[in-house]
């Protein structure tokens, strides 16, 4: 083979090495983009049980509420109420969920996660128990970090939150993530669509 040749030949073999590259860097993103959260949720449903199942036995009765965001739920509900937020950025989708159960426990759960990629961005999980307090959970995807929040009641009021890392990689923030890619597959409505409350009765 010519030198000319050979050159051109190994330039053009280069040229195809690099698209290939730049190609498989590209197809996990175009394949979320094309993927339904129920999807990225299925595909991530056997690591989840996982997590859940090794949670100490306390902190997963008060996490593990999956059974909750079923239809139908798996204990009676005294309220249900999932919405969609407005955007905060563009191709950002936000949702919330309350849930009062009938012993007067509530739950809010509350997803934010890039629509394109279908990556989680932020999980918060909050649960409060009359006259005990209130457990929160955050888990924050930009420095992969989870916080414990827990606000204790008493009968002069609610004290001031006793705040704590949780390391990352355990059982905990995977079960968070998953409660929230639970979230973004259940059905929600638009919150622009929900008429705001009735104002309060003015007493007689």
């Amino acid at each position: 083979m010519a030198p000319g040749v050979r050159t051109a030949a190994l330039s053009s073999l280069a040229a195809l090495a690099a698209l290939a590259v730049v190609a498989c860097r590209e197809v996990p993103r175009a394949e979320a983009a094309r993927t339904s959260y129920a999807q990225i949720a299925a595909d991530s449903a056997h690591a989840d049980s996982a997590a859940f199942d090794a949670l100490p036995d306390a902190l997963g009765a008060m996490l593990d509420v999956r059974g909750l965001l079923e239809d139908p739920p798996s204990a009676p509900l005294a309220l249900s109420e999932c919405l969609v937020l407005d955007e905060r950025r563009e191709g950002e989708l936000r949702r919330r969920l309350r849930l009062k159960l009938a012993d007067s426990s509530t739950v809010v759960l509350y997803a934010a996660a890039d629509r394109t990629s279908g990556a989680l961005e932020r999980v918060e999980f909050v649960r409060r128990t009359p006259r005990e307090g209130q457990r929160g959970i955050l888990w924050d995807g930009a420095g992969d970090r989870t916080t414990s929040v827990w606000w204790t009641e008493t009968d002069r009021g609610i004290r001031r939150p006793d705040r704590g890392p949780i390391p990352r990689g355990g059982p905990v923030p995977r079960a968070l993530r998953a409660l929230g890619r639970q979230l973004l597959t259940i059905p929600c409505a638009d919150s622009s669509s929900v008429p705001p409350p009735l104002p309060p009765r003015t007493p007689r």
